[in-house]
């Protein structure tokens, strides 16, 4: 992630790691949301879509399986230019994938309404047990793009609501809260990104796929946040 300021630390340790590149998948990230102009906005992308392989470089990554926009650019020509830089970038076959972050559905249809458009794969969004607005699903998957979390367990591990029922569930299936919490993510249609600093706790985060919630707890589940 650029806002992490971690891509090259990340590309030397798939160097060190041994793990042959096929066997991973790499998203890249774009910070250009405060360029304002069709030219201004693809020319900082652009930028930035160059400086996400120089810094892969540092790992011999030399094509990524997805690059993000972090955020939409302030108006409409702005979203244009970045896309713009993204369709360059992805026509050098330097990506596979296009994705957003933080997009509404009015800043989505600027980008599916130009000429040849290559549609956003994921639209990262806040979405967790705590924050999940109505129709945030509905509206992108009816444009064909799939609602990834970015904060999949914000605000819902320290709340004193929401414990108790992750905790019962988890007990029914021998799972922890986050697990029930993050499994509800993938029940109602969405994915999730994840981070941690333990390693433990990030094969935590990716062990929820050997169980299903019943409708009634997905339910009750959903109800936490009204």
């Amino acid at each position: 992630s650029v806002l992490a300021g971690n891509q090259r630390g990340f590309a030397r340790a798939v160097k060190d790691s041994g793990i042959p590149r096929e066997e991973l998948y790499i998203c890249g990230t774009v910070l250009s949301n405060r360029a304002k102009g069709e030219k201004a906005a693809y020319d900082k992308t652009a930028l930035g879509c160059a400086q996400n392989m120089g810094a892969m470089a540092a790992g011999n990554i030399g094509h990524l399986d997805m690059i993000m926009l972090d955020y939409p650019g302030p108006d409409d020509d702005s979203i244009r230019g970045q896309w713009r830089a993204f369709e360059d970038m992805k026509k050098d076959g330097l990506v596979d994938s296009l994705a957003v972050s933080n997009f509404s559905p009015e800043q989505l249809d600027v980008v599916l309404a130009m000429p040849g458009v290559t549609k956003p794969t994921v639209n990262q969004l806040p979405y967790s047990l705590a924050y999940h607005p109505k129709n945030i699903l509905e509206y992108n998957m009816e444009r064909g793009i799939l609602v990834q979390s970015w904060s999949p367990l914000s605000r819902v591990l320290p709340g004193k609501k929401s414990l108790p029922v992750l905790a019962d569930i988890g007990k029914k299936y021998g799972k922890s809260e986050a697990q029930v919490a993050l499994r509800w993510i993938v029940q109602t249609g969405a994915s999730y990104s994840c981070q941690s600093k333990s390693r433990a706790h990030f094969a935590e985060d990716l062990d929820v796929f050997d169980f299903e919630l019943t409708e009634a707890e997905v339910k009750a589940l959903s109800a936490l946040a009204a």
